[in-house]
């Protein structure tokens, strides 16, 4: 797609104000989890490429160290950020993921300062690897723009559409299993002792991350059918981040729920659903469905 650069400034100026927006607003959350720390690291790189691209835009011909600065790195850096971002959207949820079933096995009911140096050392990482990748292991095209016109080339990332089908997916899947009406089939899958708690969970969950979510999800379904394009670097923000990290609470919770081990804890940390809310009430559920199937076997 082209965009010019004027536009494109606009946009990324924008995208970091929205960025530090939610991170300020969540600033108790973003400090306990992967995803938190992800997050903050975004909207600082963000900030920095708004920053050297509006100078570069502005004093249109500068000389820094012995590099040669004009317009025409605008779109080169541009370009190599979307690279690097396009191939962030899978490793960060995955990530989160294991991350929020990590803390929910662990008996720790605070991220200790360990965990936090763990977090910092892990995004740095990943943003290395991913550089690295971009230049030394994947096949970089840069599109060159016109120049006269002061436009730059973008394209889209792959990664945000796949995930989006696959969250969709499971999204109907639990929704179709928790209220079908085949009794037998349910029971071919699960326990009767813990049937009914299995689905209690399942709607429970679903209601939950749907109840908050359901307007971006909306939103993130029409914007293709709308031909709305987004280039990479738009497509990976703060917000986009935020909605995985509550699907990935929504799926951990979920499978912890079925585990015979399954503790309380205040380690849940989403400012945005009320996933403790929600984890006192399966665990009350859950216990009441052991001490059910305790008087059975008696």
């Amino acid at each position: 797609m082209d965009t010019s650069i004027p536009s494109l400034l606009l946009v990324l100026w924008l995208k970091s104000f929205l960025n530090w927006l939610v991170v300020v607003i969540q600033r108790h959350y973003m400090i306990r989890t992967f995803s938190g720390f992800f997050c903050i690291s975004l909207a600082l790189i963000d900030s920095l490429l708004s920053f050297v691209l509006t100078a570069i835009f502005y004093l249109e011909d500068v000389s820094i160290s012995g590099w040669h600065f004009t317009r025409y790195y605008i779109c080169l850096l541009t370009q190599i950020a979307c690279f690097i971002y396009a191939m962030l959207h899978w490793p960060v949820f995955l990530l989160v993921g294991l991350d929020h079933f990590w803390t929910l096995s662990s008996s720790s009911r605070h991220t200790s300062w360990t965990q936090k140096l763990t977090y910092i050392a892990g995004v740095c990482l990943l943003w290395i690897l991913a550089a690295l990748y971009v230049f030394r292991v994947d096949d970089v095209a840069l599109l060159f723009g016109d120049d006269e016109k002061h436009q730059c080339k973008l394209f889209s990332s792959p990664q945000s559409s796949q995930i989006l089908v696959a969250l969709l997916l499971t999204v109907t899947f639990v929704m179709l299993y928790s209220y079908t009406p085949f009794e037998k089939w349910r029971v071919q899958v699960f326990l009767h002792s813990t049937q009914q708690c299995c689905l209690f969970c399942l709607r429970r969950v679903m209601h939950t991350f749907l109840s908050t979510w359901a307007s971006f999800l909306v939103l993130m379904i029409i914007a293709p059918l709308l031909m709305i394009e987004m280039h990479a670097q738009l497509q990976l923000n703060v917000v986009w981040l935020s909605f995985l990290n509550s699907f990935s609470v929504a799926l951990t919770l979920c499978l912890r729920s079925f585990a015979t081990n399954f503790q309380k804890t205040d380690t849940i940390t989403d400012g945005f659903c009320s996933w403790f809310v929600l984890h006192m009430e399966l665990t009350s559920v859950i216990m009441d469905n052991k001490l059910t199937a305790l008087k059975l076997k008696h």
